[in-house]
């Protein structure tokens, strides 16, 4: 028999990880189903794979073995279909914690329903916020909300797209049972809409609320699966904790029984069907690049250092200089020294904690739908621009605090040139900011890495330590070598009988100055590249053997071959 019905159906599931050079068993062989509109708690001890599921039945993860079926639809095979339709809501709160909840939801909802109206948005969010008591809230900062208010933002982001699967890891971990209660009654209002929702859950209170609860022991096992209220006959005990006492001493036989009782279930398998119409990547990038200028206003710490930070650069080196600088050849080579650091440090202040600070978010966000290309073009744009903003900034400060001023004219002007030069110095540092920001797992490594970078631009640039053999070679990876070289050449510092560190070093011609130009070019390309190349297999697609997608032309790349079952039903056994 067929059940249609069945709108989550899960089948042979095995997940297994190598710790200490040992497989351990996280899910083992899990078969189960859940109907449409139903309200699923999965409960079980520390350590049965909650968590592990949960992540597998959002699409995050791919099994080792086995496959999910919703609405009839391979979750693997038809990843591009379900992007957008899979609310999932993790145990952390992953929104922008510097934007209030109103903003939070109007950019979520535009990041994902295409041509949507104003008055339509505006109707939409209000009625989400009605449904989840959150419209006293809505003009609070999201970090400044109680830890329930939070978990219910987190669902009302999720039910933006309207989607009929929600998946919730924990969510009422962590509040009072007051919260708790009204947590749960809040889902099973929205399970009554016709929506399915399945959540792991820490405590067993308001279980009673479900219409099912799935009990899983060691190893991943499935040892109960059915109403709350058949559970104590099934286990013969009065109260729920004491399951917990019966499996950690005996899973295997529960779990056998589970099997037997569950075997030759049908299995529902529909025909392909079409994938969302999506907004467009352009609209995406400027939604993005608003959405970070509110966060960055709203905070107000982050939003002063970088934008004033160039400013005091500025000033300090005014500060430490005199006027007539420029006409000692050591002192002028210390402003261009000092030119080459600031520029440097500016660039990586600016986005080395930029990719790891969002990858929860940006995994969460692409799993709904979110452009790849457009995240990182919103990225490009907005330090883009804060680069040309301290470049003008720092470098105009300076340039009139000297008397006599450069005025070797090379390209345009000295000033434009310096500007210009000072700007490609931040801005390709700012892009191996961002690849090294893809590439650590937390911000504290990034305290850590700061300071060496800086220390190597000073040792293997030539401003301070005479080239060697060795040093010279590094010098040309080097950014800070090719920036102190184009203000060096630019600034026309070989009038002034300053020792080159390296032949050539000082030649004032345009074709010199252009060359390095496009070095920064070339290294800034590299660093994107290499940048898009970690974030996707680090982030986006960590776990995911199945999933690099490309969202214009609707294409797996790197997809694992499977056979495609063309029959329409079949059987578990």
């Amino acid at each position: 028999m067929m059940i249609e019905n069945n709108y989550v159906q899960v089948v042979g599931i095995n997940q297994s990880v190598r710790v200490k050079r040992k497989t351990k068993k996280i899910l083992s062989d899990l078969t189960m189903a859940v109907k449409k509109g139903e309200f699923v708690a999965i409960v079980g001890c520390s350590g049965a794979g909650k968590t592990t599921l949960m992540n597998i039945l959002s699409g995050y993860n791919k099994p080792s073995k086995g496959t999910i079926y919703i609405d009839g639809l391979d979750l693997f095979e038809d990843a591009v279909y379900f992007k957008g339709r899979i609310a999932y809501v993790p145990q952390q709160e992953i929104l922008d914690q510097t934007l209030t909840l109103q903003k939070s939801l109007e950019y979520s909802l535009q990041l994902r329903i295409k041509d949507i109206s104003k008055k339509d948005a505006k109707n939409t969010i209000n009625r989400i916020l009605k449904i989840l008591e959150l419209s006293h809230v809505r003009n609070s900062l999201i970090k400044n909300l109680s830890g329930g208010e939070k978990k219910r933002a987190s669902i009302a982001t999720e039910m933006l797209s309207d989607p009929n699967l929600f998946l919730l890891d924990e969510p009422t971990s962590g509040l009072d049972a007051n919260i708790e209660k009204k947590i749960m009654k809040k889902l099973r209002e929205i399970a009554d809409t016709g929506k399915t929702i399945i959540m792991t859950a820490h405590t067993v209170s308001n279980l009673n609320l479900c219409d099912k609860v799935v009990f899983m022991g060691k190893d991943g096992k499935i040892c109960y699966y059915g109403t709350y209220k058949d559970i104590f006959a099934y286990f013969n005990v009065e109260e729920f904790v004491d399951i917990y006492d019966i499996l950690k001493n005996d899973t295997n036989t529960w779990y056998k029984k589970y099997l037997h009782e569950h075997k030759n279930e049908s299995v529902y398998i529909s025909e392909k069907r079409e994938k969302i119409d999506r907004v467009r990547p352009i609209k995406q990038t400027k939604i993005l690049v608003k959405r970070y200028i509110s966060s960055l206003i709203n905070n107000k710490f982050m939003f002063a250092l970088l934008l004033g930070q160039s400013i005091a650069m500025g000033l300090l080196i005014c500060l430490a200089t005199e006027k007539d600088c420029l006409l000692n050849p050591m002192t002028s080579s210390m402003i261009l020294a000092a030119f080459t650091m600031a520029s440097s440090w500016l660039g990586l202040f600016n986005t080395i904690q930029e990719i790891v600070k969002e990858r929860a978010m940006l995994k969460k966000e692409y799993m709904s739908g979110l452009s790849f290309s457009s995240y990182m073009a919103s990225k490009i744009i907005i330090f883009s621009f804060l680069a040309l903003y301290q470049a003008i900034t720092c470098v105009s400060i300076v340039y009139f605090h000297l008397d006599p001023r450069p005025n070797d004219i090379l390209i345009t002007n000295t000033l434009v040139d310096l500007i210009i030069n000072f700007f490609l110095v931040t801005f390709t540092t700012s892009m191996l900011g961002i690849f090294i920001s893809s590439i650590v797992k937390d911000a504290k490594t990034t305290l850590i890495l700061s300071p060496l970078y800086m220390m190597m631009q000073m040792l293997f640039s030539g401003m301070f330590i005479p080239f060697i053999e060795l040093t010279k070679t590094i010098s040309y990876f080097t950014i800070a070598r090719w920036g102190y070289e184009s203000f060096a050449t630019i600034s026309n510092l070989g009038k002034y009988g300053f020792i080159e560190p390296d032949k050539g070093f000082f030649d004032f011609n345009v074709p010199h100055v252009i060359s390095i130009w496009l070095i920064f070019i070339g290294m800034f390309s590299i660093f994107l590249v290499a940048s898009i190349i970690v974030i996707k297999r680090n982030i986006i697609a960590k776990n995911h053997n199945y999933l690099f997608l490309d969202d214009n032309k609707n294409k797996l790349f790197k997809t694992k071959v499977s056979k495609k079952i063309n029959t329409k039903e079949i059987f578990i056994d």
